[in-house]
């Protein structure tokens, strides 16, 4: 008789157990799932910082994506600097 008290008192548990974890995930609001964005393979749409490292057209260097702010740095660092299109923008890479 202990034994089965003691089946149905787990299976119950059990019962609740799924129930109530069934209800947290129906509760969930999708709206609220953190969704990533895909990689894009393409490169593009991509944001430089200024002066991070980067590679455009083949070329690596540091990345502005201001004329003054190029200049200022190219000065700084006693070094020229080029321009590239990429996708409608212009960066302007040292060296």
């Amino acid at each position: 008789m202990r034994i089965l008290v003691s089946l149905v008192a787990a299976f119950t548990l059990a019962v609740f157990s799924l129930s109530v974890g069934g209800v947290s995930a129906l509760s969930e609001d999708p709206a609220d799932a953190p969704s990533e964005a895909p990689a894009d393979p393409t490169g593009e749409d991509r944001a430089f910082e200024e002066g991070e490292m980067g590679k455009i057209d083949g070329c690596e260097g540091e990345i502005y994506s201001t004329h003054e702010a190029a200049t200022e740095a190219a000065e700084a660092k006693g070094t020229s600097f080029h321009e590239h299109q990429e996708a409608g923008t212009t960066y302007y890479m040292l060296g």
